[in-house]
């Protein structure tokens, strides 16, 4: 158990004559894995509160090091993002350049000097609060989100007690639904880009690939026999280090989807007329015949919807959510069906797709509707008025009679 030891100093006369104070001193000392650890207070009040949280913890069996949460966050988080795993995998470079942006836009100015035993829930909801101000909603969002991982991290290494960041919705984007697109203006899209990228956007609107998996498309992996693509890698932009081929987000994202005939016919086309002979030669290539930049194809894609009339703002990747929805309206598709072929790996994320649009929604009011209206309901009775001059129940007025009798109430 914890134990105060106090060491406050008596006023004395130095050598020199000068009369000095005493010093205040109380140590609470307790023992962490068999190790004493101890922390000085200067008041005994403030000893003895402390003594108790101690003596709470090792109750409760969580007891932390008081020592350990003293590196700064811009330290442990350094630590954090090369060592970090999600779903057995390391972080995959483009997203570490993501979080390091936002490290350095919004977060390491403010809570990077400070240690984490420091940061408390006041300091979190005052950071959240001054980034929301500065730079929106969705970047505090962004922002909260990693932080809470980081320091959940720490929580369960012990180096913090629970995690500060608690604030209700402080990690939520409440971003704009993305458009919906109809079939013709996808097909239009395709048809406004050039030919040799014709087949990427047809994938994207009725195969559901990501552009990064797009683009990291080889010979081998079409198979214009059997109908299918298959999602092996996907190619990404890397400040530094250029095109980096990796695996996919997920276990999910690796998988095989099935084509229509449409798009098998001209996937085959492009075969023959842009990707080189090698079973391992890019797929999408640039006129020179390097793999497709993401530059590149931006350039195009933005030509494209001007050309084709699409909404103003159409994201390459809103030709996933087109392809993913019209499966989703699929009589008798299953969530899990529809997780496979976009290679989603948990329900709530392919659930977004399931959504009744405007015009689906429209359809079921209009289905309602008929069904009122054919509904077979049996004939009602008149409804009678009571005239005012017949007796009323002096109970149903809220007066009640005397005991023993219902009593009528005067008129």
């Amino acid at each position: 158990m914890a134990y105060i030891v106090n060491r406050t100093t008596k006023a004395r006369t130095n050598k020199a004559g000068k009369r000095t104070k005493g010093e205040a001193r109380y140590d609470v000392r307790f023992r962490v894995g068999g190790e004493v650890r101890n922390r000085t207070f200067k008041k005994r009040a403030d000893a003895d509160a402390y003594r108790r949280t101690v003596e709470a913890d090792e109750l409760a069996g969580v007891i932390i090091d008081p020592r350990a949460g003293a590196v700064t966050f811009a330290a442990y988080v350094e630590g954090w993002l090369s060592t970090r795993v999600v779903r057995g995998r390391p972080l995959a470079p483009a997203t570490v350049v993501g979080y390091q942006g936002l490290l350095r836009r919004h977060i390491l100015d403010v809570l990077g000097p400070l240690q984490l035993r420091a940061i408390a829930k006041a300091t979190v909801n005052e950071w959240h609060a001054g980034v929301t101000k500065r730079a929106g909603p969705d970047q505090a969002a962004k922002a909260y989100r990693l932080l809470r991982a980081v320091l959940a991290t720490a929580t369960a290494d012990d180096l913090i007690r629970a995690n500060p960041c608690c604030k209700r919705g402080g990690g939520q984007e409440r971003a704009a639904e993305r458009p919906m697109v109809a079939t013709s203006m996808v097909l239009d899209l395709a048809d406004a880009m050039p030919e040799r990228y014709r087949g990427l956007i047809l994938l994207a609107g009725f195969a559901g690939l990501r552009t990064g998996e797009s683009l990291g498309l080889r010979r081998v992996d079409i198979d214009p026999l059997h109908g299918t693509v298959s999602v092996v890698e996907q190619a990404q932009e890397v400040p530094g280090r250029g095109r980096v081929l990796l695996a996919p987000k997920s276990d999910a994202g690796r998988r095989t989807v099935s084509l229509p005939d449409a798009v098998v016919g001209a996937l085959a086309g492009h075969l023959a007329v842009f990707t080189g002979p090698a079973s391992a030669d890019p797929v999408f290539t640039s006129p020179s015949g390097t793999p497709l930049r993401r530059a590149t194809l931006s350039k195009h894609w933005r030509a494209a919807v001007r050309s084709a009339g699409a909404p103003e703002g159409l994201h390459l990747h809103d030709l996933r959510h087109h392809a993913a929805t019209i499966v989703a309206r699929m009589p008798g598709v299953t969530t899990k069906e529809l997780m496979a072929r976009i290679g989603h790996a948990s329900p709530r994320a392919a659930l977004i797709y399931q959504h009744a649009t405007a015009e689906r929604d429209q359809a079921i009011a209009a289905y309602l509707g008929e069904q009122m209206a054919g509904a077979e309901r049996a004939p009602r009775a008149p409804v009678v008025a009571i005239a005012d001059s017949e007796p009323r129940d002096g109970r149903a007025m809220g007066r009640p009679g005397k005991a023993g009798g219902g009593g009528l109430h005067p008129l």
